[in-house]
């Protein structure tokens, strides 16, 4: 129930406060249909990066979300964390229990969102994947669902008015990772094809837009401000 109304009000609120836009949605519909284990593993730029994948999610059995350790030290924020299905993860190191508590979720028929960076990024540059949640994936024969959040600003970064696009990709069937043999190298191979789903989503995106990244500053070429499709 508590779950039911956060959705329900912060949807509502988001959906002013921002524009919302979503891509290639109709992937979480199938899978609540088809009720196969997944984990969706999004990019990561804002705290509230969860909501927006949330509310791309739609209604439906609630999504079991990792959140980092600090934000549930205050005692109102770790009761509603956990109504809506966080729980807490320490960054930095192998937690053990987050990963027990997302394996055991994922098993009881809740899907996950993860973001493998481990912390937030700047601007379209991703950070190092970790491999947490294709460790998780391998013990539950779990597909991964590959998500770009991209803010369309100037700085390319969340303001208040700003549209949002959440892109959904193309899965990452277990069959297809074969992460379930738990070798590294479907770890590391999963990695490297994950990053490379989420960097064609975010250059589909700026294509369908015709917006071009600015050049990387270098000595020989200073960058120049470049105007944004979505201030």
């Amino acid at each position: 129930m508590v779950y039911a109304i956060c959705f329900a009000a912060v949807s509502v609120l988001f959906r002013i406060i921002f524009r919302f836009e979503t891509r290639n949605t109709e992937v979480f519909d199938e899978y609540k249909k088809n009720g196969r284990p997944f984990i969706i593993c999004a990019n990561h730029l804002s705290m509230i990066d969860p909501v927006f994948v949330v509310m791309a999610y739609g209604i439906g059995k609630k999504l079991s979300i990792m959140g980092k350790a600090e934000l549930f030290k205050n005692p109102f924020l770790n009761w509603i964390f956990r109504q809506v299905g966080c729980f807490p993860v320490e960054r930095g190191k192998a937690d053990k229990s987050a990963l027990e508590k997302g394996i055991s979720d994922i098993k009881n028929g809740h899907g996950m969102l993860i973001f493998p960076e481990g912390t937030r990024g700047t601007g379209d540059k991703m950070q190092k994947i970790k491999s947490g949640a294709f460790m998780i994936a391998a013990q539950t024969g779990a597909d991964i669902i590959p998500v770009r959040i991209v803010y369309p600003t100037k700085t390319r970064k969340l303001q208040p008015l700003c549209k949002v696009v959440i892109s959904v990709g193309k899965p990452m069937t277990a069959e297809e990772t074969d992460l379930a043999s738990g070798s590294r190298a479907a770890i590391r191979e999963a990695k490297k094809n994950f990053e490379t789903e989420l960097e064609r989503l975010l250059a589909e995106y700026n294509e369908s837009v015709g917006y071009v990244p600015p050049i990387e500053a270098t000595a020989e070429n200073p960058q120049t401000d470049t105007e944004s499709e979505g201030e």
